[in-house]
């Protein structure tokens, strides 16, 4: 098929992060949007990882471009509270790693051999300096390079209204580069004798035609679902998290309380979100409604942001008592093919991951790389062996998504309620590949096969280990290294080990004290961001 015209059906994040690429990026391409006044969004895509960032590069987006409209903030890392268990914590850092003074890959897992008593927090703090200042809520552009290993413009993430990014990128890049925009409501979708779309009929413009049609409808995909019928892949077998609750907070202190992490902290039944915009907080609750219902929930929920989980970040009762609370319903899973026919899934019509590891919109943005990839490939000429390509591509990442997301449940030590009880002890991750077929290929075994080959290769470190998944791992607990693996070793090189830990921790140390000197010096997240961004 020789694509010319393309349809993008829904706005959202989705249909205008499709827009604004496709009309920047192909030109002599004829791009029309349709999306209804009537059909809102689900709207808590806020966070991101720095996959962003080469997305952002794409569109020729700088910092002060957008992110004041956007009301965005910067992202360092990911923190989990009481994950691994009630009162513990861990980073996933973002950014390469410090080695200067850390030995190497091992250094503290050995430490840790040697003192069982050191806590996990402090791996990820070992290898990154930026947790030490994001700990302190600090931020600079190190552009004297005085923070070890921050590269600031591609290790930072950001927290954004994702509304006004997608109005944003409307009305800056969409509308400006050529995009036919039309609002209206799709009534009935026309279809080939081969199961294709024809045509789109609509309530005011009559029939729409396209060579190809981008689905962005959210969970209803009106056409990659409920027209074409591909079947839909659960995940809800080792995701349990099937609903969220949503709210925004206004600040009384931003200067302490708009961190430049994105804390998730576990409770009863699922966890609650904390993401610090310039503007609010936003803030939701994902859990299981086979142990909850959304009344006790939202009791929790209120109870928690009210400090009663000892929750410092809000911990404020009449800001809680005031705030609106938004119910909303999660479908965890993948369709069977993201392109079918002339129709191509984008977002949450494509699939969708619960929101733990920031994934809504990085799903999104990687669906539309996937997609101009492939159009840019040949001149918009796509084959059978093209839309192959972009399914096992985005059944490849979300794949490997699902059981990343997995690991920070499945390798958690809490079993004091019954809904941490369940996934701790009662399901089975041993997730392998989809089981979504496409002429024999299959999306790759990733995280669990990866853990166990970590685990138990005790001396093959490599910087590539230093994946998210060890970070996880980690934090829960799990090293590749046990007394069991070092029994054979003789009492002098029991002494050596020990005489290398020393030196290594005073080395540390000596970091530490010249890192907190700098520190310091540094605004906080918040002044920074004024004086850069909202000036």
């Amino acid at each position: 098929m020789r694509i010319r015209n393309i349809c993008i059906v829904g706005g959202g994040s989705a249909g205008w992060m499709t827009a604004a690429t496709l009309t920047k990026m192909l030109p002599d391409m004829n791009v029309t949007l349709i999306e209804s006044k009537n059909i809102g969004t689900v709207g808590v895509g806020e966070s991101t990882l720095t996959y962003i960032n080469r997305f952002l590069q794409l569109l020729g987006l700088k910092d002060e471009d957008w992110m004041s409209y956007c009301n965005a903030t910067y992202k360092t890392s990911i923190k989990f509270t009481d994950f691994a268990d009630k009162g513990h914590s861990y980073h996933y850092p973002f950014g390469i790693r410090d080695m200067s003074d850390a030995g190497n890959i091992a250094t503290w897992y050995y430490w840790k051999l040697l003192d069982p008593k050191i806590d996990n927090y402090s791996f990820a703090e070992y290898y990154h300096p930026v947790i030490t200042m994001s700990d302190q809520n600090k931020m600079t552009l190190n552009e004297d390079g005085m923070v070890r290993a921050f590269d600031f413009h591609n290790a930072t993430a950001y927290h954004m209204d994702a509304t006004l990014f997608g109005q944003y990128l409307k009305e800056k890049i969409a509308l400006p580069n050529g995009l036919n925009y039309i609002t209206d409501d799709v009534i009935k979708v026309n279809q080939n004798e081969d199961g294709s779309v024809k045509s789109l009929s609509t309530k005011e413009n009559g029939e729409l035609e396209a060579d190809l049609y981008v689905d962005c409808t959210g969970f209803k995909a009106l056409l990659l679902s409920e027209t074409l019928k591909v079947p839909f892949i659960s995940f809800n077998d080792c995701l349990m998290n099937d609903k969220a609750i949503a709210t925004r907070l206004p600040y009384i202190n931003p200067d302490k309380e708009m961190e430049c992490v994105t804390n998730c902290t576990a409770i009863e039944s699922g966890w609650v979100w904390n993401i610090p915009l310039f503007n609010r907080i936003g803030t939701g609750y994902v859990y299981s409604s086979k142990f909850e219902t959304p009344e006790s929930a939202e009791k929790q929920f209120r109870h928690h942001l009210a400090g009663g989980n000892g929750n410092m970040v809000i911990g404020d009762k009449e800001r809680v008592d005031n705030a609106e609370f938004k119910h909303i319903d999660i479908r965890h899973g993948v369709h069977e093919t993201s392109w079918k026919h002339n129709v191509v899934g984008v977002g949450l019509a494509s699939g969708f991951i619960e929101p733990l590891e920031s994934t809504g919109l990085l799903l999104t943005h990687e669906n539309i790389i996937f997609l101009l990839r492939t159009l840019t490939r040949k001149d918009g000429n796509v084959n059978k062996i093209d839309k192959d390509m972009l399914n096992y591509s985005v059944r490849e990442w979300i794949g490997g998504m699902r059981e990343f997301v997995s690991q920070h449940y499945a390798l958690s030590s809490r079993h004091d309620t019954p809904y941490w009880k369940h996934v701790t002890e009662e399901i089975s991750y041993d997730l392998g590949p989809l089981g979504i077929s496409n002429d024999g290929a299959h999306a790759p075994v990733t995280t669990s096969a990866d853990l166990t080959r970590r685990l138990n290769k005790t001396f093959e470190f490599s910087p590539e280990d230093m994946t998210g998944l060890l970070y996880i791992a980690t934090g829960n607990g799990y090293s590749p290294l046990s007394l069991m693996n070092h029994m054979h070793l003789e009492p002098e090189m029991w002494d050596q080990m020990k005489e290398d830990q020393v030196r290594q921790k005073d080395q540390y140390k000596n970091f530490k004290e010249k890192l907190q000197v700098r520190l310091d010096q540094l605004p906080t997240h918040y002044e920074f961001l004024k004086e850069n961004i909202y000036n």
